[in-house]
This record gives structure tokens, sequence and C-alpha cells, in this order.
């Protein structure tokens, strides 16, 4: 089966120029014609602070701090709470680093 797609200029020039894969979905307007759209990716900003975590990472920005986390509930030797708890303080360790513990 073929589909004919429209997909973003900037989108197509990226697929073209580079050797990389495009994440996104495709929304059919028929069985046989659809749209393409990519997938929003969250990357660091020059001038973010970030630590990698055993299960995710950690970041400072100007404008935001963010801890994203990703433990696999199949995973041998690990409770779920407690790796949370273990690098959600390593995270908040790393904030107070970067801003000097200058809080109050």
């Amino acid at each position: 089966m073929n589909i004919t797609l429209q997909i973003a200029d900037s989108t197509y020039q990226r697929l073209i120029a580079g050797n990389t894969r495009l994440r996104g979905s495709i929304g059919l307007i028929s069985p046989t014609e659809g749209n393409f759209n990519e997938h929003a990716k969250y990357s660091p900003q020059p001038g973010n602070k970030y630590i990698k975590l055993r299960h995710g990472s950690a970041s400072v920005g100007t404008t935001q701090v963010r801890m994203s986390l990703r433990i696999k509930l199949d995973e041998t030797n690990i409770v779920p709470a407690q790796a949370i708890e273990e690098e959600s303080r390593l995270a908040s360790n790393f904030v107070d680093n970067v801003f000097g513990g200058g809080w109050e």
C-alpha cells in the first residue's frame, strides 16, 4: 500500500540533510493520504547544567529545574519508591550546589 504524506518544510530539510530518523505520527485524511507530525523533543538549552542519575537525569536552567526518572518495574533488586527517594535527594543536592544553597 502507498500513502501520500505531507510534511513541514523544516522536517523535510532535516530528513534530506541528515542520516537520522524522525519520530512522529501520521494523521490519515483518507486511506491513502495523511499528514506527518513530528514529535516535540526536549533539548537542554545552552548554559543549562545537568546531572545523570541512575534512572534518569536532572537539569537546572535559567527559567526551570527539571528531573526525569524512568524505572522499569521488572528491574531486579530495586524498589521503585526507594529509587525515587534516593535519586530525588541526589537531584536536590545538585540543585542546591548550582544555586549555592541560597534559597532563603
